[in-house]
């Protein structure tokens, strides 16, 4: 479970929000979550303390999210940042780092692939593989940016990550092509969720990403040819759910955690 799925405001975290969102989590019988990090202070915690919770739960911390800053021209910041992450990622026992950016543009393709590399070298260093995510409205919009990047860096702790509302609202749409060609050792981590067949007329894309999202199986992904690819590869990966709507979160965690989990198996392959 993705926490901030069962969240009205992601970006916001309460002690309260924290601990009901974990123990329904543990009810609804998922095996790990992942949780952002710089909201654990929000919550008035610290990572010791969550790798203490989750021991008690039997929740496991498979993915650490995210690195943002390993794009940045400021080297010392970039790795003061993967750095912190790789001991949140220590302390809560995770083996696999995410690593997106928010910014609109990349820097030329072999410098924003020689700052990747730098960044999965740090995190092996640490016993850690990373992960790209790609975001439509940024400079790593697509599977193929995503990609490209990988395959310039050549780290072997290196992947990618498709999550499956990404996956539809990509530039182009879904590349199954791109996906089929992709090895199995480099699909680690798939995050499910779904996405009307349209993006509203009152919404731009990153409001849609972060309240809207519908559960797996209500939109219109084709989870049968995405997850059948991955699958069919012989990738095992991480698998959760990231469902971030601000209707459903009001029903509460323990109502949305079982319904979330339920949708996510209904189109598992």
């Amino acid at each position: 479970m993705s926490l901030g799925t069962l969240c009205a405001n992601p970006f916001e975290l309460s002690f309260e929000q924290l601990e009901s969102s974990l123990v329904a989590t543990a009810d609804a019988g998922y095996t790990g979550i992942s949780v952002w990090p710089f909201v654990l202070g929000m919550a008035g915690v610290d990572a010791a303390w969550l790798a203490e919770r989750l021991q008690e739960l039997e929740l496991t911390h498979p993915v650490a999210e995210a690195a943002f800053g390993w794009l940045s021209s400021d080297r010392d910041a970039a790795a003061a940042e993967v750095n912190a992450l790789s001991e949140y990622a220590t302390a809560v026992g995770s083996r696999e780092l995410v690593a997106v950016t928010m910014e609109a543009a990349l820097p030329p393709i072999d410098e924003a692939s020689s700052r990747f590399g730098t960044l999965c070298r740090a995190a092996a260093d640490a016993g850690l593989k990373v992960s790209v995510e790609f975001l439509p409205w940024t400079g790593i919009a697509d599977l193929a940016t995503a990609w490209e990047i990988v395959q310039r860096a050549d780290c072997d702790n290196s992947g990618i990550m498709i999550d499956t509302w990404h996956w539809y609202r990509q530039p182009g749409g879904p590349n199954a092509d791109l996906l089929r060609q992709i090895p199995a050792e480099k699909l680690r981590v798939v995050q499910l969720c779904d996405a009307a067949a349209e993006l509203p007329r009152d919404q731009d894309i990153a409001t849609e990403t972060m309240t809207a999202r519908l559960l797996p199986g209500d939109g219109a992904v084709d989870f049968a040819e995405v997850l059948g690819i991955i699958a069919g590869s012989g990738s095992a990966p991480i698998w959760f759910p990231e469902v971030f709507s601000s209707s459903l979160a009001t029903e509460g965690p323990q109502t949305m955690a079982p319904r979330v989990l339920a949708a996510s198996r209904s189109v598992m392959i």
